[in-house]
């Protein structure tokens, strides 16, 4: 039998929302927080299968992972989805505090998006809080945890957090200089202004780039549960 409850504005208005999560188990937990909360959602592991998705579903919003595995990232979709003839809200969920860590460039965070940490979604709540603000173009500020002054190295330059990167993989000097395409010299001016920048004594060069190494891992490496 057909119910004759009256249905509210919510039930008659749902919003779309495409999560892009490569983790299969985050992205289920992610949609079920959003059916929840009174979205249709669809789901997608990849860059391919993002576009595929949105352009089926035309979606209100997306949630999108950063780090897609190989291949795009989720700035390379995010890059294609707002242009003069379609806005989308987007907000970005990623383990890493600052995009830079996996390098990337900050000016590639659309300035209208959320921009969350994995680990402070316990539960809906805050997702939901900011997928609301970038639909209805609200102050996002609160939700670009890409900004906060507060961050893990946040102190540190685009260069310097590149430079922290290529030491935390175990380049030397001279594979840091060529794959950033600078001179020895240059290079060994910014890992020392960099282990400075640290608080390390970079006289003490192998323990320096050691310490530098798991300071870099230590930040991007996705905290571990306390239950």
């Amino acid at each position: 039998m057909e119910s004759t409850e009256e249905k509210t504005p919510e039930d008659l208005f749902q919003r779309s929302v495409v999560v892009v999560e490569d983790d299969s188990f985050m992205r289920s937990l992610l949609a079920e927080y959003l059916e929840k909360a009174g979205f249709l959602v669809s789901t997608a592991s990849s860059a391919a299968d993002a576009r595929r998705q949105i352009n089926a579903v035309d979606p209100d919003a997306v949630v999108l992972d950063i780090d897609l595995g190989p291949g795009p990232s989720g700035l390379d979709v995010a890059a294609t989805l707002n242009t003069d003839a379609n806005e989308v809200g987007i907000v970005f969920l990623t383990n890493y505090s600052d995009p830079r860590f996996i390098g990337e460039d900050l000016t590639r965070v659309h300035p209208k998006a959320a921009y969350l940490n994995k680990h402070m979604i316990e539960d809906s709540s805050v997702l939901v809080a900011a997928l609301n603000a970038v639909l209805v173009e609200l102050d996002v500020e609160a939700y670009r945890y890409d900004k906060r002054s507060d961050r893990p190295l946040a102190r540190l330059s685009a260069s310097q957090i590149q430079a922290l990167r290529l030491l935390a993989e175990g380049k030397t000097n001279q594979q840091i200089a060529e794959a950033r395409q600078r001179s020895i010299e240059a290079t060994e001016s910014l890992i020392t202004r960099t282990l400075t920048a640290l608080g390390l004594d970079s006289t003490a060069d192998m323990n320096a780039r050691v310490s530098a190494a798991r300071e870099f891992m230590s930040q991007i490496a996705p905290p571990r549960s306390t239950h």
